[in-house]
């Protein structure tokens, strides 16, 4: 599951114009891709929305890498087939 998540994720971040070739784990949508809000605000709906989930304004704090985003996605993915 965790490699469809991270397809479904590397997909979202190519729609809002990252290039191939610049994503990988330990990017920082910050720094490495220079989010501003709405590129921000896009990303979280397209995420929430492909994978039906919901983010906390918790977790939305730790959304810092690829990597630890395609964890959380994938943390909420597993809690909706054990539910």
């Amino acid at each position: 599951m965790e490699k469809e998540i991270k397809l479904g994720v590397y997909r979202i971040l190519r729609k809002l114009g990252v290039n191939r070739e610049e994503i990988y784990p330990e990017a920082k949508f910050n720094t490495d891709y220079f989010f501003d809000d709405m590129d921000w605000n896009c990303f979280l709906f397209f995420i929430e929305s492909k994978f039906n989930i919901s983010i906390s304004d918790d977790e939305q704090k730790e959304l810092v890498t690829v990597a630890n985003t395609i964890d959380i996605v994938d943390r909420h993915v597993h809690a909706m087939h054990i539910n």
